[in-house]
């Protein structure tokens, strides 16, 4: 008989998150002898009112949310395993953690994101005062933490989880074509993909790209935001969707992540790069958390400074080779290490020991 897991992610397909850290797996863990069903907090309704920037969240939307939740949990005892995204009430003390663990069902908790510092880095007092360890509870009762990157997995470590895993996230790589490029006489473009929410990284880093296309002409595509104003080199821009993403990445001829150096933003998983490898292109980031370790010299390059981004652009813009051959590295790299097929089977063996009560002596 399959065992039962409930996914209670954060959002529903449209969050890149429960997408791409628990809808992608379905598939595989099915074949595997487990059954997955899905239970988001968030709806995509929800997600688009955010997108488009609608000022506060409608209370009504934020209460469907918990009272979904809290239905769901009501059901938790019919489930081998719980599988939870970043957390079960965002801003809640942690009451129904207790609950649960009260239950005796097994559960794992997944880490893409430093979602923590939302508590010990707000910018109230009081909220760092009342949550900044409301996720102690949840981590020291889990059977299991999967966490992106080593970062995530040393605050769940140094927070009472006993049970870690470094479980990057990954592509399914036969979805991402690895194309040449289609047209040697277009201008040289640079690729970034994300959301609204990640906006300000690329806004960030604007004055340095505008330096650099003074001595390396280009152009921007961007995927999920619109339009940029006030660039002095053009700029694409697209929305987002899952049947068009890989297609627009191959548009590109090196795709870009600049990030903050901040405690948040030292959480991130690196999606961005390795979507961009996935389709043999190579890459610039800012040398913050994971990117350091997936920004390899065979695959591009780490920019800091405004100097560093317009070396970087220019060596990669001015060798069609270099880009074609870090490109097969990059490739090459996320077959090996974030690619789906090349995962699985940890995720499939972690719950195993999970669920066959191995791992936790509960």
């Amino acid at each position: 008989m399959a065992k039962k897991i409930l996914a209670l992610t954060r959002y529903e397909l449209m969050g890149a998150s429960s997408r791409v850290r628990f809808a992608l797996y379905k598939p595989a863990l099915d074949t595997a002898g487990y059954h997955i069903e899905f239970s988001p907090f968030f709806d995509d309704d929800y997600l688009q009112r955010l997108y488009r920037g609608e000022g506060k969240r409608p209370f009504v939307k934020v209460l469907q949310a918990y009272s979904r939740r809290l239905a769901a949990l009501f059901s938790a005892r019919g489930y081998d395993i719980l599988w939870i995204e970043k957390e079960l009430f965002p801003f809640a003390p942690p009451i129904m953690e207790r609950l649960i663990a009260m239950t005796g069902v097994p559960y794992v908790v997944d880490f893409d994101d430093a979602i923590f510092h939302n508590y010990d880095q707000h910018s109230s007092f009081l909220v760092r005062k009342l949550l900044s360890n409301r996720l102690d509870i949840l981590l020291a009762h889990s059977s299991g933490v999967t966490a992106g990157n080593r970062y995530l997995g040393n605050y769940a470590r140094q927070h009472g989880a006993r049970n870690v895993v470094d479980f990057p996230t990954v592509v399914d790589t036969p979805k991402y074509e690895h194309l040449p490029a289609d047209d040697c006489e277009r201008p040289l473009t640079l690729g970034w993909i994300g959301s609204p929410a990640t906006r300000h990284l690329l806004v960030n880093v604007i004055s340095a790209l505008d330096k650099a296309a003074i001595l390396t002409p280009f152009r921007l595509l961007t995927i999920g935001i619109p339009a940029l104003e006030n660039t002095r080199f053009p700029v694409e821009a697209h929305p987002w969707t899952e049947d068009s993403e890989v297609t627009l990445l191959n548009k590109i001829d090196i795709g870009i992540m600049p990030l903050a150096d901040t405690p948040f933003e030292r959480g991130k998983c690196g999606y961005k790069l390795i979507q961009y490898m996935a389709c043999g292109k190579p890459v610039i980031a800012s040398p913050v958390g994971v990117n350091r370790e997936i920004v390899t010299p065979d695959v591009g390059f780490l920019a800091r400074t405004d100097l560093d981004w317009s070396r970087a652009i220019s060596t990669l813009g001015g060798s069609r080779h270099l880009r074609e051959r870090m490109g097969v590295s990059g490739r090459s790299k996320v077959e090996q290490f974030y690619s789906l097929a090349s995962n699985i089977p940890r995720l499939t063996a972690f719950f195993d020991a999970i669920s066959d009560n191995h791992t936790i002596d509960r």
